[in-house]
C-alpha cells in the first residue's frame, strides 16, 4: 500500500466521520435505528502546505497520479501527524484515506507552491487496485431446502 508523501503539513482541519446507521418509521410513529457497524467512516482531513519547493510539490502530484486521484487508498505518512498526539486519537488504525478532490496548487513568483488538498477515510478491509485485493474474502453457498 502507497503512503503520502513525507511532508509537515502547515495546516489541519479534521471533521469527524459517521457510523454506519440506518433510521426507519416504525409503526406507531417513531423511528427505529440500525447500526450496521461499530467502526466509524467518512472522516474528512484537509491539508495546506505552504511554501513547498517545486520538487516537494511534485511529490504530492505524483502521488495524487499514482493513485488515480480518489481510486485507490493509501496510508499517511507520521509526518503528516506531526504535532499532533497520535493519529488513532483521531481516527481507528482500521482507516486509510483517498484523495475527496485533486490537489490545489498556487505557485509564486519566487517559485514556491502552497497546495491544499482534502482527504476522506475509508476502511483499509477491501478494497480492489491493479494488483489485486487487499483482503481475501471467501464465501461458501449451501443449497437452499428449496432446491435453487
Amino acid at each position: 500500500m502507497a503512503t503520502f508523501p513525507a511532508l509537515k503539513a502547515s495546516s489541519r482541519s479534521y471533521s469527524m466521520g459517521v457510523f454506519p446507521v440506518t433510521e426507519e418509521k416504525g409503526f406507531g410513529g417513531g423511528s427505529i435505528r440500525f447500526k450496521h457497524g461499530n467502526t466509524s467512516y467518512g472522516h474528512v482531513l484537509d491539508l495546506g502546505f505552504l511554501a513547498l519547493t517545486q520538487a516537494q510539490a511534485k511529490l504530492i502530484r505524483d502521488h495524487y497520479r499514482a493513485q488515480h486521484g480518489g481510486h485507490i487508498p493509501f496510508a499517511l505518512s507520521t509526518e503528516v501527524w506531526a504535532g499532533h498526539s497520535s493519529a488513532t486519537s483521531l481516527v481507528p488504525s482500521t482507516m486509510v484515506w483517498r484523495y475527496a478532490s485533486p490537489p490545489e496548487e498556487v505557485h509564486d513568483t519566487r517559485g514556491f507552491v502552497d497546495v491544499s488538498l482534502s482527504l476522506i477515510s475509508t476502511s483499509d478491509m477491501i478494497f480492489g487496485s491493479a494488483t489485486g485485493m487487499t483482503r481475501t474474502v471467501t464465501i461458501t453457498l449451501t443449497r437452499g431446502a428449496g432446491g435453487v
